[in-house]
């Protein structure tokens, strides 16, 4: 990722092949590393200069911010006195990923912002290394040094992930980078938890569905579908994973159903999202799990007519190990004959996509990206109430 954006940017070429040493880190932030500075101590030492990037297309744009931040110690003169013309308000450490060190906030602003990121960069440079070089002439941030790219092997991503960085919140996005997702029925809910997963950093996601996505379907599927798309009943679980393909790696279809015959593959995988309709498989998906350690994810949804109108439940309910006492009064593991309002009324999106994002939300609190105050093990909406019931919670943490 480094060297192919670095490659496609005139700027950051431009740094690069003035000598500067050019590293990507999350997919997101700039580092220039070798930057001389003064120590408190009168020392020239080096540090690492970071900047947010904003791209377009995975190629830089004018910075939206004047702001960088700094690795090393803070900056000083020639003379041992702070160098002021770099502290920024509240100049204090601050975390902005745990790929680097606490880093301090400079703020050196030009009458109309930066032109790009090399005038970004040679400006904060020049600040620090003039000071640096009355101590030592020789002391430069030009040095032509050789940068090994290792993101590649862990991106999923085809372009890179700036929207982790604007919020800050790329040290969190890696916590599920390690997590295998199996996501169990590629129906309305289920399409829209793979929309969801599939904007993560998780290496793998696999869709297991053998129906075919009728017309009906695409009424209550995330983004538009053309009509060559749908023709034919494409079956769902290889039309929604193709969808991302464009965007990340690590998407795989399997065009079956979870059954007797195979549930053992879900043996794979670090979370699995059910999303399908009561059925007796549920109950043994639900121990192989448990038996497993796999964090189970059900979804489901009750709707009914209240005369002119719709009201009705949905649910996410969270199983864990050692943690699955509610599931006889949570989880639908024998399914229903009889015909309900959801069967006949599949233009539900917005109903789909708040049962998914139910789900995920609550993916992200069990591995520690949200915090999670209540620890309940199963969540109701219930619509015409607009009231989310808590139940079944986990004992708080020692």
């Amino acid at each position: 990722m480094s060297h192919a954006l670095i490659a496609r940017s005139r700027d950051l070429q431009r740094l690069q092949d003035e000598g500067y040493t050019l590293r990507i880190v999350d997919q997101a932030y700039l580092l220039v590393d070798n930057v001389p500075y003064v120590t408190a101590q009168g020392e020239v030492h080096e540090g690492t200069l970071v900047m947010d990037l904003t791209l377009n297309d995975d190629v830089t744009v004018k910075p939206t911010t004047h702001v960088a931040s700094w690795t090393g110690e803070f900056p000083h003169c020639a003379n041992r006195e702070k160098l002021l013309a770099l502290l920024a308000e509240g100049a204090g450490k601050t975390s902005l990923s745990d790929s680097f060190p606490s880093v301090y906030q400079f703020s050196a602003k030009p009458s109309g912002g930066y032109e790009d990121y090399h005038h970004k960069v040679s400006t904060y440079v020049e600040i620090l290394g003039r000071e640096a070089r009355q101590l030592d002439p020789n002391a430069k941030a030009q040095q032509w040094k050789v940068t090994i790219d290792h993101e590649d092997d862990e991106n999923v991503f085809h372009f890179a992930d700036t929207a982790s960085a604007r919020q800050n919140t790329t040290d969190l996005a890696r916590k599920l980078q390690p997590e295998r997702v199996a996501i169990v029925g590629a129906g309305g809910t289920g399409s829209y938890v793979l929309d969801l997963v599939a904007k993560t950093w998780v290496r793998g996601i696999h869709v297991f569905d053998d129906d075919p996505f009728l017309q009906h379907n695409a009424f209550r599927s995330p983004g538009s579908f053309a009509r060559e798309e749908i023709e034919g009943g494409p079956i769902k679980s290889t039309l929604h994973a193709g969808r991302y393909a464009s965007m990340r790696k690590g998407i795989v279809a399997h065009e079956t159903c979870i059954d007797d015959t195979n549930v053992v593959q879900l043996g794979d995988f670090d979370t699995v999202f059910l999303c399908m309709d009561g059925h007796p498989i549920k109950a043994k998906i639900l121990d192989f799990c448990l038996a497993h350690n796999t964090l189970l994810i059900d979804v489901g949804m009750g709707l009914h007519r209240m005369g002119d109108s719709l009201a009705g439940t949905l649910r996410t309910t969270t199983f864990l190990s050692g943690h699955n006492d509610h599931a006889e009064h949570c989880m639908d593991m024998a399914g229903d004959d009889a015909e309900g309002e959801y069967d006949r009324n599949a233009q539900l999106a917005e109903l789909n996509a708040l049962n998914a994002a139910l789900a995920v939300i609550k993916w992200k609190k069990v591995r520690g990206f949200y915090n999670d105050l209540i620890r309940e093990l199963s969540c109701e909406y219930v619509i015409d109430g607009n009231k989310l019931m808590n139940s079944f919670r986990l004992d708080p943490p020692s």
